[in-house]
């Protein structure tokens, strides 16, 4: 089945996008975990979808059996809050509600966020209605303290999901520290209940075992590539020796300019591309300030290279989303790693499913009972302008 992908997929590639079939080994793949893609593309450079990492981590440390033992709390109102959201749609009281509660999605564990944070919105007003209809008993092993705790813990995971599904600016440099902050977040709190401890607990055990597989040295090299996190204090020491010495390697072995092709701009294209497109809107990075750079003294710029030098870069970065401007702006200064930025902050953290889901719901929305005669040329254009626009 594995040879079947790939030999498909490089059919792909090459009659339909045109590529050179000896450049496919330059591609990195960023997919599922499933056993026959990961099959299918092991001759070339793939990462984990951190996306379905995330998932997968929920899906584990929420696992109701499991959670039942140490948490039974916690799962009970897992388990009670999906069949109150069932109960609220079907019995139509969604038209009573002054916000709708929202649907738990098996397969998506950050739709369990989503359907507590709004449960517990208007918990009081879920409760009142009940209690009117004589229905009370729906919401009893609701509690609000292990409600608002649950909220509590899984928003970071929401967020960081969010955050790495994004695909209008760069997210590859965010997974290392994401998962960091994650961990961080999971670590177990003086004032927390025995349940929320062993929830922590469960939660970091999976962050670590899908951590040491997934985060790869392409992740660390991006991360290196943000200049307010260019010295990894996230990291121990001999990890940031070893992702210096990678991103070394990976210049020393540039000896040739990457040369234009599918899917790859110009210097100038990208230009010109930067001067038409605004600006992404500014955002600080407040989450991660333990690990933003700390400068001392070091070599002077005449005994370092490019890469000693950079480490010891100042940083001045007014919009931490724009870092493609920022090695364009600084491009002079770092020749070499301002091209292995291009190379490396092109690759997408996640295969985001959301991005493909909008996509499917805008061409539901443009091939519809009255635009059947659509041809599939035009359908492509349509559906590009609107995901540009």
């Amino acid at each position: 089945m594995g040879d079947n992908i790939k030999r498909e997929l490089v059919k792909l590639l090459v009659t339909k996008f045109g590529f050179d079939p000896l450049s496919l080994k330059d591609i990195v793949w960023v997919t599922d975990q499933g056993a026959n893609v990961v099959n299918a593309l092991r001759s070339y450079t793939r990462l984990d979808c951190m996306g379905h990492v995330l998932n997968t981590v929920l899906r584990h440390g929420l696992d109701n059996d499991a959670l039942m033992q140490v948490a039974p709390d916690f799962a009970e109102t897992v388990t009670a809050s999906k069949a109150l959201v069932r109960y609220v749609k079907q019995s139509g009281m969604t038209a009573q509600l002054s916000m709708t509660i929202l649907h738990m999605v098996d397969t998506h564990f950050s739709t369990v966020y989503l359907t507590l944070k709004s449960i517990s919105d208007i918990y009081t007003e879920l409760q009142d209605k009940l209690e009117a209809r004589g229905e009370s008993d729906r919401i009893e092993k609701i509690t609000p303290d292990t409600l608002g705790m649950l909220v509590s813990f899984l928003k970071p995971f929401y967020g960081s999901q969010r955050e790495l599904e994004g695909d209008k600016y760069p997210t590859l440099h965010l997974a290392l520290l994401w998962v960091a902050r994650l961990r961080h977040h999971c670590q177990q709190n003086a004032n927390d209940t025995a349940q929320l401890a062993a929830v922590r607990q469960r939660h970091v055990h999976w962050l670590q075992e899908k951590r040491a597989k997934s985060v790869t040295d392409l992740h660390k090299a991006a991360t290196f590539l943000w200049p307010k996190f260019n010295q990894l204090r996230m990291l121990p020491a001999d990890q940031r020796v070893n992702v210096q010495q990678y991103v070394k390697s990976r210049l020393s072995a540039a000896q040739q300019p990457v040369p234009e092709g599918p899917g790859e701009a110009s210097q100038e294209t990208s230009a010109s591309l930067s001067a038409a497109a605004p600006a992404p809107a500014a955002k600080k990075t407040q989450r991660f300030d333990e690990w933003e750079n700390v400068f001392g003294v070091g070599k002077t710029e005449s005994e370092e290279d490019e890469v000693d030098s950079y480490v010891r870069q100042r940083p001045t970065m007014t919009n931490d989303q724009d870092l493609l401007g920022w090695w364009k702006t600084n491009s002079s200064v770092y020749p070499k790693l301002a091209q292995l930025a291009r190379q490396v902050l092109c690759v997408p953290s996640s295969s985001s499913s959301s991005s493909s889901e909008r996509v499917f719901s805008a061409a539901g929305r443009t091939i519809e009972e009255r635009r059947t005669r659509l041809s599939p040329s035009t359908v492509d254009a349509l559906l590009f302008l609107h995901d540009a626009l």
